[in-house]
């Protein structure tokens, strides 16, 4: 199991069966479900067994972990963080996905997740290249790419359903290549 620090305490971990109750909980937001792709609303016990026992299968199946757990000091799940669809060593590239539980927000939370899983695709994952899409009316995801090292490569429109209505979707890139100009 995989275990990568943040600040304050947290760390990233692997999903574990454990974590069924948490995520139960905190994916009843709707503004969690409102800025997201793929989790269903309401989000149910079923749900949570389902995804926890695929990334369990997923992790298996794998060289490194592409999925983890944001945890409280305590043990927590409090969000995610990964590439849920990524097979290591098939590309070289992975789209991350992340959300986190609504009492974290505009805490530099989420921007520290998303800048530790950075480091560590690039160094275990072997890609070369990260993309995130986020709704275009979800500026606070955006901005926690841009601190992360993203550029903004494009926006798709009317590209994704959401509710019944065709959304905008803002399109980011990051390459290996920018964090190593970014830090000479």
């Amino acid at each position: 199991m995989s275990r990568l620090p943040l600040p304050d305490g947290l760390v990233l971990s692997s999903v574990e069966p454990r974590d069924k109750d948490a995520l139960v909980e905190h994916l009843q937001a709707r503004e969690i479900w409102r800025n997201t792709f793929h989790i269903p609303r309401p989000y149910t016990q079923a749900d949570a067994e389902a995804w926890i026992e695929e990334r369990i299968r997923h992790r298996s199946e794998q060289p490194a972990e592409t999925t983890f757990a944001i945890r409280t000091p305590e043990g927590r799940l409090i969000g995610v963080v990964g590439a849920d669809e990524f097979v290591v060593g098939t590309s070289h590239r992975a789209r991350l996905g992340y959300w986190l539980a609504k009492p974290y927000w505009n805490r530099g939370i989420m921007t520290e997740a998303v800048r530790r899983f950075v480091d560590y695709a690039f160094a275990e994952l072997e890609v070369v290249r990260l993309t995130a899409e986020v709704f275009a009316r979800n500026e606070a995801s955006a901005r926690v790419l841009q601190k992360a090292g993203f550029t903004q490569e494009g926006r798709l429109r009317r590209h994704r359903e959401k509710d019944g209505t065709l959304m905008d979707v803002l399109y980011f890139g990051l390459l290996r290549t920018d964090l190593d100009d970014d830090r000479n």
